[in-house]
């Protein structure tokens, strides 16, 4: 009994209570920032597919650290598109360290990761990203 004492005190040091474990909570559940960001893609990339069949329907993403700088940069791109191959690429770093993004599950990062998305898309079939967001009814 008294060994048991001993160590639920040696675990509740000077009356703090228990502590939390140093990983946190994203690793309990076993998701990431980076798993977060790939699921948003994803569930944005079907739905320009599922809304835009006909111009979208075999789009293709990846997504990529970072683009490659040239010399005389200026900036950092947080998108490219590959038309041959009907790809979007989507760049994370520049798109959550630049943006100063709090990580990819509160709404505002949510709507700001997705706009890139809608970017890319709409610059690979020719269209404003508006058009891809609230569609044609015309053209579907």
């Amino acid at each position: 009994m008294l060994d048991r004492a001993r160590a639920q005190r040696s675990r509740d040091r000077h009356g703090r209570g228990i502590r939390h474990s140093l990983s946190g909570s994203l690793y309990k559940t076993g998701a990431s920032t980076s798993d977060q960001f790939s699921g948003i893609i994803a569930s944005t990339c079907d739905y320009l597919r599922e809304t835009w069949p006909k111009e979208l329907g075999n789009l293709n993403w990846r997504i990529m650290d970072a683009p490659v700088l040239g010399v005389n940069s200026t900036h950092v791109r947080r998108w490219s598109t590959r038309a041959e191959t009907m790809t979007i690429v989507i760049y994370r770093l520049p798109i959550l360290r630049l943006d100063n993004l709090q990580g990819a599950n509160s709404n505002a990062d949510r709507v700001r990761i997705e706009h890139y998305v809608f970017e890319a898309a709409a610059h690979l079939i020719g269209k404003e990203p508006w058009e891809l967001i609230f569609g044609d009814d015309s053209e579907n």
